[in-house]
């Protein structure tokens, strides 16, 4: 799941089309993606959700750890603790997120989200690593 142009492509992953994340780097262990922040992403308060930082370190951990699945592997969220930094009202939120240990049926990630720089959020999460269906 290398291919940038084609995980990009709107409507491939209907889920990252509608937040509009865009992955920019997808290495072994490692992935990066973005999201321009508009009034979409939004709750009243007129500050992005915490699910759209969540989501885009989630989306990017796991394509940090479909970078290293053979092929009939697949991998799936088991959990992950989101910690908040900073609000977010505009500008270009950013996640990196790499592979701290990966096992044979499990891997354990980091992600850390940045709007012009600024540190605003860190995630750590588990993957199960699992046979595509």
């Amino acid at each position: 799941m290398k291919d940038l142009t084609s995980l990009n492509q709107p409507g491939f992953n209907k889920f990252a089309t509608l937040l509009g994340i865009k992955y920019t780097s997808i290495e072994d262990g490692r992935a990066t993606g973005e999201i321009a922040i508009n009034e979409n992403h939004f709750h009243p308060g007129k500050i992005a959700h915490g699910g759209v930082a969540y989501s885009l370190a989630d989306s990017t951990m796991a394509m940090a750890v479909l970078s290293t699945c053979r092929s009939g592997e697949n991998a799936s969220t088991v959990e992950c603790k989101m910690s908040y930094m900073s609000p977010v009202t505009k500008g270009v939120m950013k996640a990196e997120s790499w592979i701290v240990k990966r096992g044979r049926r499990i891997a354990f990630l980091e992600s850390k989200v940045t709007v012009d720089e600024k540190l605003i959020a860190t995630a750590t999460a588990t993957f199960a690593i699992i046979e595509s269906t």
